[in-house]
């Protein structure tokens, strides 16, 4: 089959969720533009190491990871039947996806991976499902954006993580966050439960509830990176916190 060129390759996908450069003034109309904060997020350098991207999608930060010097494996889920939607309304919010031309599968990640020449593997699994033996072996460095609110159990997704990580390996992570309740209670993990409305959303942790995620899961060594506003659609809009943290050494 003929090689897309970057504007078809924008064209195939009529719901890119990651704002994406496929070439010099051409740009995916993604719901979330993260490229300002791939510098701040990602280390310089990464080379002679493997990475994680955890629930990929279009793949923005799997190639930032590439860029960057690093073997790259992103994992994602192919089915609306693997996400794990609140169930209240989870009938409406598959319809409501649908018919924005949402699907899963890695449509987005495979025309940008193959525009722009990228080495990353695409694995279909949950981060539930994540182990070693999962993705070809352990990595040293793992990144997640904008997941864990969507998920019944962000602990045990991070458990899972750690559990892909080499000993000493680093995470990163960004999640939204509720400034009102960082404001309130800066040091209790608060979390406001919202699975009984929202149609994908389980939590609105502050910042001090997803710290406490982290040091659940096992991880050390946590630190936060910084508070940032990405650009997105109005539905998407909101503050979200970074951190970094490390599997223990010898675990």
């Amino acid at each position: 089959m003929k090689a897309l060129t970057p504007r078809q390759a924008l064209e195939e996908n009529p719901a890119w969720y990651h704002t994406l450069e496929l070439a010099p003034g051409v740009v995916t109309p993604g719901q979330i533009d993260h490229r300002r904060l791939a510098s701040r997020l990602l280390p310089s350098d990464l080379k002679g190491r493997r990475a994680l991207d955890v629930a990929t999608y279009d793949g923005f930060w799997a190639m930032e990871l590439e860029r960057r010097g690093a073997e790259v494996v992103a994992i994602d889920i192919d089915s609306f039947a693997e996400v794990d939607l609140p169930p209240l309304r989870r009938a409406e919010a598959e319809h409501r996806a649908r018919a924005l031309g949402v699907q899963l599968g890695g449509r987005g990640f495979r025309l940008a991976t193959g525009v722009l020449g990228s080495s990353a593997e695409r694995v279909r699994c949950s981060v539930y499902d994540l182990a070693p033996e999962a993705i070809g072996g352990s990595v040293d460095f793992a990144f997640s954006a904008d997941i864990l609110i969507h998920l019944r159990d962000p602990v045990r997704a991070l458990e899972r993580v750690r559990a892909a990580l080499t000993p000493g390996g680093t995470i990163r992570l960004m999640e939204p966050v509720s400034m009102r309740f960082s404001l309130l209670a800066p040091r209790r993990a608060v979390s406001h439960f919202a699975a009984h409305y929202s149609f994908y959303n389980w939590w609105y942790p502050n910042v001090a509830a997803v710290r406490a995620w982290l040091e659940a899961a096992g991880f050390v060594g946590i630190r936060m990176i910084g508070l940032h506003r990405p650009p997105s659609v109005p539905d998407m809009r909101a503050w979200h916190v970074s951190f970094e943290a490390r599997c223990p050494p010898g675990s």
